[in-house]
């Protein structure tokens, strides 16, 4: 019987190291590797079993007793403390949404990270020899690669939104898995850890291959290729942080099966290494190449490594300088139309930022993270946030940085993770957390450097797996690959084979009664959570059809799919608001309400859903006292979105003198984020004369006059309270009318000397007003001075890039100005603004010619 489980074993981990990272769907569930994470979740957690079951038929000692068992065990107790307490002491609101981020995270813990450990340690134990049949796996990886070629002409033909099974199924490609399968099991069949760290490489290839034609703009195997980052491979990883993050953790492996081999053996192996370097470098991701600088810096250390060095400097300079020149020489990729940077051409960004103190996106968002995710820690220093609950709580933190610095308005985000694995572990488990984090890696690296720090045989292959986890540590300073499904097994799998390796086998001992009842009923526990899986995977998909159908206007449709995701649950928060927001486009507003609500019972950190619920309470059900906490709550999370300041605006003037002095405050931040807004400007005076606020009511009357003179309520209530309270006529009311005067001249056509000088005084007197601007851009254009006129056109654009006539004459300026792709990118905006426009039609087919 153990013979079979350990085959058992050996099967579902060729299925997480081959299947798991390659399959891959790209219309069937709208998160593309859901697929690749209930998979490979249902496979660890049946490896896992077997192993308990093992372990309660021949004895606790198939349990590998590793120096890190300690460290992590404390890490497990530091997430349940933290966790409980966030429970104890949050609100009971928050408490659904805790219990459910903790669950999903504890069970990432459990099956994505100790249950590779402790399988990649009872592998190690067993490494065996060292050698493979190379040519076999070189023959395999070509033979199965080239199958997929015929993939576009065999595949089966696409199925509507709502057919789950023929997204699924297709005749061609189930031979294509079953014959990669079958020869994946065969490879590996004697179940040594060398057979599986080879069947890791091989993926790793095939992986790293297909980025490569990605990045060159050839997709064998799909219609169109897959460019969801701007240029970015993602081959069959779905994000190119997690394909480059698999490949930190193999090149360090590659390199040294390259060092330690001979003649052709050797350059198969340099191959794979300039290929996992290649698919690195299309990746674009800048953490993940100091990652695997980290890595080789660490392998570099080895005396073992060093002495291969040594001895045959050649081959290894060479290899070195194909990598170097790889990566100073590699291109720019050819599938985006836009941005598409250079490996050069990404770290020079960071150098230019550096040295013109710009701000540059990529790190003030991770600061605005970082800044966050400081914030929850210190909030509670011992035990943190809580574990898992970075997520649920990071927008809340997020909204006053939002409205307070300027810097990070345009960098919201919804950050799952910290990007930073000290700030991810501070704020969610604190300095409890924090210690045992640096504790359970201090333990790592001293057991490493104690333990393979020799010359003995297979220690530069264990050497290979200690720089990767320093490489993909390195990473994860600036990266979330670490919380994500296939990187973390490869993560966990390489940490539990170094702490496994080396460790004697212990004398069996049978296990008592109560020892050997616990493990089969641990053992059966994780099997019967495999079908967690199979219901989010359902749910996924069902999802994504209601999703599709309710993109297409067919709302009843997609209650039914939407529907069938909720009854396959657990809850999920974007599949339960788009079934509210189904819900809500067929006016059943009650069901809207309550799916919203099961919503933020899975997550209540969205501000969409309190919105939702707000809008439908105030404008559909006719109670805007009980929209109130739910607007309140979105502008606590969204401080920036215009559309709360509007709705919630319109309850408190909807009973202005009850909600005064809120909507006074309300306004008063909404003229700081939108200062541009006549309206807000307008209501705010509105609401000011009723508190007898008289000057800032004028002030605030004016403003909004001279953002929009033609704001009819802000002149009759400007003029009303002028009238009563008896104060003089301000100037600007007259400066102000000459606004309409200049639109008037410009209306007939007069563009004499008289009106541009009018038009420039206004311009002096309302620098901020983009219809000022405009018209006397347009006289600049009319008169001869494109230059002017482009720069005051493009001001007015920035502001209103909807104003179609407004881009119709900066494109003329630039055309006057010799810039043919600056005209013809505005007259291309124009055609997506007003697609009837025949004339921008004519000017840019005109144009085309002149581009080209």
């Amino acid at each position: 019987m153990m013979p079979a489980v350990r085959q058992l074993q050996r099967s579902l981990l060729v299925v997480s190291f081959f299947v798991c990272p390659l399959i891959f769907f790209t219309d069937l569930t709208r998160n593309p590797y859901i697929t690749q994470i209930c998979l490979l979740n249902i496979a660890l957690l049946l490896a896992g079993a077997a192993l308990l079951w093992r372990a309660s038929v021949l004895g606790p000692s198939e349990l590998p007793q590793t120096p890190l068992n300690l460290p992590l065990a404390a890490w497990i107790v530091a997430c349940a403390l933290s966790w409980c307490v966030a429970y104890v002491f949050h609100r009971a609101f928050f408490r659904p949404a805790i219990a459910a981020q903790g669950a999903l995270a504890f069970l990432f813990l459990g099956a994505n990270a100790l249950l590779p450990f402790l399988l990649g340690a009872c592998f190690s134990r067993e490494a065996g020899e060292d050698e493979v049949s190379l040519a076999a796996w070189a023959v395999f990886v070509l033979g199965w690669g080239m199958l997929w070629l015929a993939f576009p002409q065999l595949r089966a033909p696409s199925a509507p939104a709502a057919d789950l099974w023929g997204h699924v199924w297709d005749g061609y490609g189930v031979v294509v898995w079953a014959c990669g399968l079958a020869a994946a099991l065969w490879l590996c069949r004697r179940g040594r850890w060398i057979d599986l760290e080879h069947l890791a490489l091989a993926t790793g290839f095939l992986a790293s291959a297909y980025a490569v034609l990605q990045y060159f703009n050839i997709d064998p195997i799909w219609p169109h290729v897959l460019n969801p980052y701007g240029g970015r491979s993602v081959s069959t990883f779905g994000n190119p942080n997690f394909l480059s993050s698999f490949n930190v953790l193999l090149l360090p492996m590659a390199a040294v099966f390259f060092s330690r081999s001979r003649g052709g053996r050797r350059w198969t192996y340099g191959i794979l290494f300039l290929t996992l370097e290649a698919a690195l470098l299309c990746s674009l991701t800048r953490s993940s190449w100091a990652g695997a600088l980290a890595a080789l810096a660490v392998l570099a250390f080895w005396p073992g490594v060093r002495r291969f060095v040594m001895e045959e400097p050649r081959p290894h300079g060479l290899l070195a300088g194909l990598g170097v020149a790889m990566a100073l020489l590699w291109p720019s990729s050819l599938i985006a139309s836009g941005y598409a940077p250079s490996v050069i051409g990404r770290l020079k960004e960071v150098i230019v930022a550096v040295h013109t103190h710009s701000r540059y996106s990529s790190f003030y968002q991770r600061v605005l993270i970082w800044t966050c995710g400081w914030q929850m820690g210190a909030e509670n220093p011992l035990t943190g946030k809580g574990f898992g609950l970075f997520e649920l709580f990071y927008p809340f933190y997020q909204g006053h940085l939002l409205f307070a610095l300027d810097l990070f308005r345009h960098l919201r985000t919804h950050a799952n993770n910290a990007h930073n694995e000290i700030v991810e572990v501070w704020s969610q488990t604190g300095l409890v957390g924090l210690g045992i984090f640096a504790w359970l890696w201090a333990t790592f690296f001293f057991m490493a450097r104690r333990r393979f720090a020799c010359a003995a045989r297979q220690a530069e292959q264990w050497a290979a797996c200690v720089a990767g986890v320093a490489g993909m540590l390195v990473d994860n300073m600036l990266n979330v690959s670490l919380h994500f499904a296939v990187p973390a097994l490869l993560f966990w799998w390489t940490v539990g084979s170094c702490a496994g390796a080396g460790l004697p086998q212990a004398a069996r001992r049978k296990a008592s009664g109560l020892w050997r009842w616990g493990l089969r009923a641990a053992a059966a526990a994780l099997a019967v959570l495999t079908w967690f899986w199979v219901c989010v995977w359902f749910r996924e998909a069902h999802y994504f059809a209601g999703f599709k159908l309710l993109r297409e206007k067919r709302p009843q449709a997609a209650i039914e799919e939407l529907e069938r995701s909720r009854a396959w649950g657990p809850r999920e928060v974007n599949a339960l608001y788009e079934l509210g927001n189904a819900y809500a486009q067929s006016g059943r507003y009650q069901d809207a309400l309550t799916a919203y609500r099961q919503a933020l019972r899975a997550n209540a950190g969205y501000d969409e859903i309190y919105f939702n619920i707000g809008t439908i309470e105030s404008t559909r059900l006719g109670q805007p006292r009980q929209a109130l906490p739910f607007y309140r709550m979105a502008q606590w999370i969204n401080p920036i979105s215009p559309e709360i300041y509007v709705n919630l605006g319109d309850v408190y003037l909807s009973d202005p003198v009850r909600y005064r002095d809120a909507g006074i405050d309300l306004l008063r931040q909404a003229v700081r984020i939108f200062p541009e807004n006549a309206v807000h400007w307008s209501n705010l005076g509105y609401l000011c004369s009723l508190a007898k606020r008289y000057d800032e009511a004028q002030a605030a009357y004016l403003r909004a006059l001279a953002l929009d003179p033609e704001l009819k309520p802000a002149r009759v209530n400007l003029e009303t309270l002028l009238r009563q309270t008896g104060r003089p006529h301000p100037a600007q009311l007259d400066a102000i009318a000459g606004v309409g005067e200049l639109e008037g001249r410009i209306l007939r056509h007069d563009y004499s000397p008289a009106t541009l000088a009018l038009a420039q005084r206004l311009d002096r007197r309302f620098p901020d007003n983009p219809k000022v601007r405009f018209f006397l851009g347009s006289l600049y254009m009319a008169r001869g001075r494109p230059g002017e006129a482009a720069r005051l056109l493009e001001w007015v654009v920035a502001r209103q890039p909807d104003q179609v006539w407004a881009r119709v004459n900066l494109a003329e300026a630039y055309l006057a100005l010799r810039r043919p792709q600056d005209a013809a990118a505005q007259e291309q905006a124009v055609l997506r603004l007003d697609p009837g426009n025949a004339q921008a039609r004519k000017r840019l087919a005109q144009l085309s010619g002149i581009v080209k």
